[in-house]
């Protein structure tokens, strides 16, 4: 984390741990992944996302914890793999000490689990499906 001006932020990152949540989180590398055309290309599966990803999922579904909670995120290196495995227990050794501020963003993680397991099963249906068609 690299403070200058008094402004913390993950460096090289464009994710700055002190302005409002509310702000946009995307960078040009979003602009640049997210493709071009109506494609509707998967996003990056979360066991792969890095603590960037991690940062920015942050910001986008816990905004009002993002500021008091960035910089344990970026201090532990929490990649998606490990956001994923997180349990109370663990976001409390993050450093997370607020039990509200742990269920809301465990709710989160929950939500985002949940999400990731949908796709997969999508995925295996899918596979079956064209495995039974040849």
């Amino acid at each position: 984390m690299n403070k200058q001006n008094g402004n913390a932020s993950v460096a090289g990152s464009g994710v700055d741990c002190s302005k409002s949540p509310h702000e946009p989180v995307s960078s040009n590398r979003d602009q640049k992944t997210k493709g071009g055309g109506g494609g509707g290309a998967r996003p990056k599966p979360v066991f792969f996302w890095t603590n960037l990803d991690v940062l920015k999922w942050l910001k986008r579904h816990c905004a009002e914890l993002f500021p008091l909670y960035c910089h344990l995120f970026e201090q532990h290196d929490v990649v998606g793999r490990s956001l994923v495995r997180m349990t109370d227990n663990n976001l409390e050794r993050l450093g997370i000490s607020d039990a509200v501020h742990r269920d809301e963003i465990w709710r989160e993680i929950l939500k985002l689990k949940l999400k990731c397991d949908i796709l997969e099963l999508r995925d295996m249906q899918n596979k079956s499906a064209n495995l039974a068609a040849n």
